[in-house]
């Protein structure tokens, strides 16, 4: 009965030793098919490239190549080419599943619907367009490759994700007179307004305490930004940084001092407004009167 019950024993030993050995080839093989599937190539895959020009840099384009374009009058985030000449010159661009290439990042896009209920999709909350200039009298999106809308009018753009200052176009109420009228001026990358302080009118030094301090600093925040890639239109050479005053922080390992570098444009220092709720196309501080200093929306 003990030698029936120890060779019941061994053979149920057998039979788990074999079951768990082909548990761990299963799960081997299992493991292998895992590791064998091809990793899918992001940019191969895309649907939103990215081209190059000697001239022009880094900027966007759709699967085949055709160049995309921003408008400066879209800083509100709203297609403003609605016109009967505007919409068959610039036609909307709209992929409704973006695949972006490593270089891009996805949450950057999103669709609008315009006026007339277009989707279109936006980069960094700016529609996107083709150029579609007449050719014998029909509009003909122009070829894959070239880049002939680029510059219009000083308001239209290859879309660059590396651009830190750009344009905007809109109707600006000066806060002065409340007088409304189109005016063209720089915004950041993502359509805040910059602005220009009055009483840094006049030569700039490289390294300065600023005319803006304590409240107004509150106020009118600095653009802390190096000098940025800019559209075709603006120049580069027209940016610059000055030092602001140094910070001192005293901690457990010691002193430290440090400087941060607040943006200039032709040598005048750079602000955005805290009354523009760091919204895009918001234009609260044009021609305002702030305790006597004035204030204006950064004209090219």
């Amino acid at each position: 009965m003990a030698h029936s019950a120890h060779s019941f024993l061994g053979r149920f030993r057998l039979v788990a030793f074999w079951l768990a050995l082909l548990a761990s080839l299963g799960a081997g093989v299992a493991g292998c098919k895992k590791d064998s599937t091809p990793e899918i190539d992001q940019d191969a895959v895309a649907n939103v490239k990215l081209a190059n020009s000697a001239t022009l840099g880094t900027y966007l384009t759709d699967a085949d190549g055709n160049t995309l374009y921003f408008f400066a009058r879209d800083v509100d985030g709203t297609n403003a080419c609605t016109s009967a000449t505007c919409m068959p010159l610039w036609p909307v661009y709209y992929q409704a599943d973006i695949k972006v290439p490593r270089a891009l990042n996805a949450a950057d896009f999103s669709t609008k619907t315009t006026t007339d209920g277009r989707p279109q999709t936006t980069y960094k909350g700016w529609p996107l367009y083709y150029y579609a200039p007449a050719v014998g009298g029909v509009n003909t999106r122009e070829a894959p490759g070239t880049t002939g809308g680029n510059g219009i009018g000083g308001i239209w753009h290859v879309v660059s994700p590396n651009y830190g200052v750009t344009l905007a176009s809109k109707n600006v109420e000066d806060k002065t007179t409340h007088v409304v009228a189109s005016r063209t001026y720089l915004v950041d990358g993502l359509g805040r307004t910059l602005y220009f302080f009055a009483k840094d009118n006049g030569a700039t030094p490289a390294t300065q305490a600023t005319n803006c301090t304590g409240n107004c600093a509150a106020i009118w925040p600095a653009v802390y930004k190096s000098a940025p890639l800019v559209p075709s239109t603006l120049r580069a050479s027209d940016f610059g940084t000055i030092t602001r005053e140094p910070s001192t922080t005293t901690g457990p390992y010691g002193t430290t001092t440090s400087t941060r570098e607040q943006l200039t444009y032709k040598g005048r220092p750079l602000y955005y407004y805290a009354g523009d709720g760091a919204t895009r196309g918001k234009v609260e501080g044009h021609n305002l009167d702030d305790s006597g200093d004035k204030w204006f929306a950064a004209a090219p």
